[in-house]
């Protein structure tokens, strides 16, 4: 029994060893919120909203109480004056002729009025909310690479599914057809042909692989995935095509609101409106109240401030600052807004437009690729039929091999073609939901 167990024991360390416990299953949607979690575009728009987060902040603090404090020191030799003093104050002749001079001084400032603070605070908002739309903007393009991935790894699988059972099949071919030659019932030319059609399958074969290995590469890079990790598709590409409702998905309706792209415009239109409003705002006057104390102390000889003469100070006001004449040049900045301003609501109209018509053909894109893949369906099974009856009269002698190896590369071809289909219809699939938050 423990001999057992420590075999349990060696065998699991070996999975572990060789990464087979770290295989993930991930389905189309997991693979999809991975990127989304973990791609670094994705990773990088979440920054961009935590950093508008601080900057509202920023923005707030510039409107509250600003407090700073300041110090100095200052040495001024050998000043002399020739004045007339008041006997007995030495503190009066310090002040005019002391050779040190120590201050530290308070400030409180409160901004009460600026136009532009308050277009701040409202850009700052809007600047989040267009952060936030420009990670759902990325998030939205990471799951289409990711489902573009997905599915050329599946097809690349299917791909060499198909060849592998090929080549299963034309393994007994090759060993039937070799009993005849030995028998004397066949020319080796026949057994010849099937060996070069078998040659050609395994370059087509290692071909596949090599794809599927640089797919799953693909895949991993778009999901941010680490290399050395396993990843196992636990999607299929009958499930995946059997989930798409073509009458839903072509009589469905543009919604401009729930496009990523035209969402980014409408946000980026506001702003260039909160810059004009910003410039506009500059013309009117600044408000500001602050409070001052201070003490400054006079010596002769600095001691580390023993026996110094200090004075003190207060003061509390208001500064107002009302621009007047700027000889016209606000008023040119302000037309220069007001002009980007325009070219920015031509853009969102002209991509308002192009976008309804892009939506319009990429759901046109998704019938005609479905219809193709109707027809390579049906081409298929034509030719697999084609191929069986070419097979049956080979193995009669009605039909030589090398008519078998021209219906084969005819089943092949058909096969490349459905497998070429099929992926052209789930990317037509992912082009659309692109274009149209699901």
């Amino acid at each position: 029994m423990r001999i057992k167990n420590n075999i349990k024991c060696l065998v699991l360390s070996l999975m572990i060893s060789s990464g087979v416990v770290n295989a993930q299953d991930f389905s189309l949607k997991q693979a999809q919120d991975y990127a989304v979690e973990h791609y670094y575009e994705s990773v990088n728009a979440g920054l961009d909203v935590q950093k508008s987060k601080a900057k509202i902040w920023e923005i707030i603090a510039l409107g509250l109480p600003q407090v700073n404090a300041v110090g100095g020191y200052r040495f001024a030799k050998d000043l002399e004056f020739n004045v007339l003093l008041p006997p007995g104050d030495p503190g009066f002749l310090a002040a005019f002729a002391a050779d040190n001079i120590t201050q530290g001084k308070i400030e409180a400032t409160q901004l009460i009025f600026d136009g532009s603070y308050i277009v701040g605070l409202q850009a700052s908002k809007k600047y989040l909310e267009f952060s936030q739309v420009g990670k759902e903007k990325t998030d939205n393009d990471v799951r289409a690479n990711v489902a573009s991935s997905y599915y050329l790894v599946l097809i690349s699988d299917e791909n060499i599914s198909v060849l592998d059972r090929s080549f299963e099949n034309l393994e007994g071919s090759i060993k039937e057809t070799k009993a005849l030659v030995d028998q004397g019932f066949l020319d080796a030319t026949e057994l010849d042909q099937l060996e070069l059609m078998k040659s050609d399958l395994e370059s087509s074969l290692q071909s596949a692989k090599f794809t599927k290995e640089v797919a799953i590469k693909m895949l991993k890079l778009n999901m941010g995935i680490d290399f050395s990790l396993s990843v196992n598709l636990s999607d299929s590409l009958s499930g995946i095509t059997e989930q798409i409702d073509l009458d839903v998905l072509l009589s469905k309706q543009f919604d401009q609101e729930s496009n990523p792209d035209l969402k980014v415009l409408e946000i980026q239109r506001d702003l260039k409106k909160l810059d004009l409003k910003r410039y506009q705002a500059q013309r009117l006057p600044t408000i500001a109240g602050y409070y001052q104390a201070q003490t400054t102390a006079y010596q002769f000889d600095w001691d580390w401030l023993n026996n110094a003469s200090w004075y003190d100070a207060q003061n509390v006001g208001l500064s107002i600052s009302v621009p007047l004449v700027s000889s016209g040049k606000q008023g040119s900045i302000i037309k220069q807004a007001r002009l980007e301003l325009t070219k920015m609501e031509n853009n969102l109209s002209y991509a308002q437009k192009a976008i309804s018509i892009q939506y319009k053909n990429a759901q046109n894109n998704l019938n005609t690729k479905n219809e193709n893949l109707q027809n390579t369906k049906r081409s298929l099974v034509l030719a697999q039929k084609i191929y069986d009856r070419t097979a049956l009269k080979q193995k009669e002698g009605l039909a030589s091999s090398f008519e078998l190896s021209q219906m084969k590369s005819q089943v092949l071809q058909s096969q490349g073609k459905y497998i070429q289909a099929l992926f052209d219809l789930l990317n037509a699939k992912a082009d659309l939901d692109k274009l149209q938050k699901q």
